[in-house]
């Protein structure tokens, strides 16, 4: 390497380094260019399709557990019984925050549109079990015994309806029976013999 090569390295190290403090000036001093934001008091605008955490509206949720089988990191979990309306009711819907990557299939296959994201992109935690985000309130066992108890009356219902539905069709035959007027059985076998 040649003296001029040197000199020539030198002095383009400095032009590069000046173009860059000029740009950083420029920056810090224009008061225009504010990019800081004061965090907590101050927000970003959040833009439209941004994809936070997920909620579910689980008064319009028909536990059809598409979000679940189409999850590729397995963060979204349901427990579902049928119903005695043979609909199928939500026993329990956690979503792991921690676990989740906001990739929106969830949202997108999910038929009544239930499943969506918000704007919410804050939760600091401790532990991780703080996560875990809990959609029903009380406890899927709980849900699960009611539902089952609702399912048995509604059969119990059921049978005692199909118990006096048959009483009555007995009871009709029998009055039928009674009105009909009783007649010789050979005599009935040759009225129907003779020809019309």
């Amino acid at each position: 390497m040649s003296l001029k090569d040197y000199m020539n390295d030198i002095v383009e190290a400095v032009v590069t380094t000046a173009k860059g403090m000029r740009i950083t000036a420029r920056y810090g001093v224009d008061p225009r260019e504010e990019v800081t934001l004061q965090y907590p008091e101050e927000r970003w605008e959040i833009p439209e399709g941004y994809r936070g955490f997920l909620h579910n509206d689980i008064k319009t949720c028909i536990s059809c557990s598409m979000c679940v089988k189409v999850c590729p990191v397995d963060c979204i979990s349901l427990e579902a019984v049928r119903g005695a309306d043979k609909k199928m009711v939500l026993a329990s819907y956690d979503i792991n925050i921690g676990r989740c990557m906001f990739c929106g299939l969830c949202v997108e296959v999910c038929p009544p549109k239930s499943l969506k994201h918000t704007a919410g992109y804050e939760m600091a935690s401790t532990t991780r079990g703080e996560l875990i985000l809990h959609f029903i309130a009380e406890d899927a066992a709980e849900i699960k015994a009611r539902v089952a108890r609702q399912v048995a009356e509604a059969a119990a219902k059921a049978a005692e309806a199909a118990k006096i539905a048959e009483a009555a069709k007995a009871a009709d035959l029998s009055s039928e029976a009674a009105k009909a007027p009783a007649t010789d059985p050979k005599v009935a076998k040759e009225e129907e013999k003779k020809p019309e």
